[in-house]
């Protein structure tokens, strides 16, 4: 009686396993799902990409151009044209030195006009007046003439300190940052607003110095801010590198965008580093890295996933130029392959196709 306990014992556990190793084996074989797509003859052009900053072409930092208390100042966002008022400083203090020094240009001139007179009538009294005293008016009066060209010239330094009493755009722009508000004491130099033109835009950038010889000015780049793309050109590049950071700095022209631009935003910029090839390409998030080597799955005619070794080359956006046992038209899986082996069965689900980018017109 055991012993036929212990054989229906056996049986059933033979049974388990055999049916866990069946389901084990049919989900095995089950197709993984995967999104595909075509290995493809395209011309690519060696890129690279560099995040930019949006900057104004025209910024100004507005400082005092005289000490004294700041009368008023534009609030931040005004919009104002080449030689409209800033801000003012308080002027009174200036306007009793003019005062002064109008009177002391007066005196000197009046003072001029007697000595004048003086030499002019002793010159005409002819041997009656002494060699000795001519020429001590004479000298008299060119001191005085000194004089008032000394009070003109500290009018003239007043008349320009209260018109820099005034500080004006020296541009079109817009207000974007107030320092210093009315009421406070500033000194010659201390910036009270600054002024940028929102219309004159440039993008900076900084790229490895690698390919400090290959970027020239007026190359045409792509750039995209929001997901949008235009065209832009490199006006100047700066070929003196960091050491630190190994990059030199380029500054691109931005066009305008129907205001997709301000400064402040950042963008991406693909710069050109030659002349387009036509190469064998895949999609990028087809190429599988491991310790191993670099590979993509193809799928063969028994729709299963066939590892295939390839050398990446050079990139265009989302497409890597690559070398092996690939030809255009081949299927390669560009979802779903991370945990793949080799040779096992797949189902297509969806051809791959990346959102596209709007370009901008």
């Amino acid at each position: 009686m055991n012993n036929s306990i212990r054989t229906c014992r056996y049986a059933a556990a033979s049974l388990g396993v055999l049916i866990a190793a069946s389901a084990v084996a049919q989900q095995q074989e089950r197709p993984a799902s995967v999104q595909v797509s075509r290995a493809q003859v395209r011309q690519l052009a060696p890129s690279v990409h560099a995040t930019g900053l949006v900057q104004s072409r025209a910024a100004a930092d507005l400082a005092a151009a005289v000490s004294g208390r700041l009368q008023w100042v534009a609030e931040p966002g005004t919009a104002v044209s080449a030689g409209d008022v800033v801000a003012r400083m308080d002027v009174r203090e200036l306007s009793l030195a003019r005062a002064e020094q109008a009177a002391r240009v007066k005196r000197a001139s009046v003072n001029l006009t007697s000595l004048d007179r003086e030499l002019d009538r002793l010159r005409a009294s002819g041997t009656a007046v002494s060699r000795f005293t001519v020429d001590q008016a004479q000298a008299n009066r060119d001191l005085a003439a000194a004089d008032l060209e000394v009070a003109r010239a500290l009018l003239a330094q007043t008349d320009d300190q209260l018109a820099r009493s005034r500080i004006t755009a020296p541009f079109d722009g817009v207000v974007a940052d107030r320092m210093r508000r009315a009421g406070e004491e500033l000194a010659r130099g201390d910036v009270i607003a600054r002024l940028v033109n929102p219309d004159e835009l440039e993008i900076r950038l900084f790229v490895p110095l690698r390919h400090v010889r290959a970027i020239q000015p007026g190359d045409a780049v792509d750039v995209t801010a929001d997901r949008r793309r235009f065209t832009a050109a490199v006006s100047t590049i700066v070929p003196a590198g960091d050491p630190r950071s190994q990059s030199f700095e380029v500054l691109v022209k931005a066009p305008p965008v129907d205001g997709l631009l301000a400064p402040g935003n950042t963008v991406e910029v693909e710069l050109p580093l030659g002349e387009p090839q036509r190469k064998l390409a895949v999609h990028r998030d087809a190429l599988i890295i491991r310790a191993d080597g670099l590979y993509v799955y193809r799928i063969n005619a028994e729709d299963r996933a066939e590892r295939v070794s390839v050398k990446a080359g050079i990139a265009d956006g989302d497409w890597i130029a690559v070398d092996g046992k690939l030809k255009a038209g081949d299927q390669v899986i560009v979802r779903g392959a991370e945990l793949l082996r080799g040779n096992e069965p797949v189902q297509v689900v969806g051809i791959f196709d990346p959102e596209p980018q709007v370009a901008v017109k």
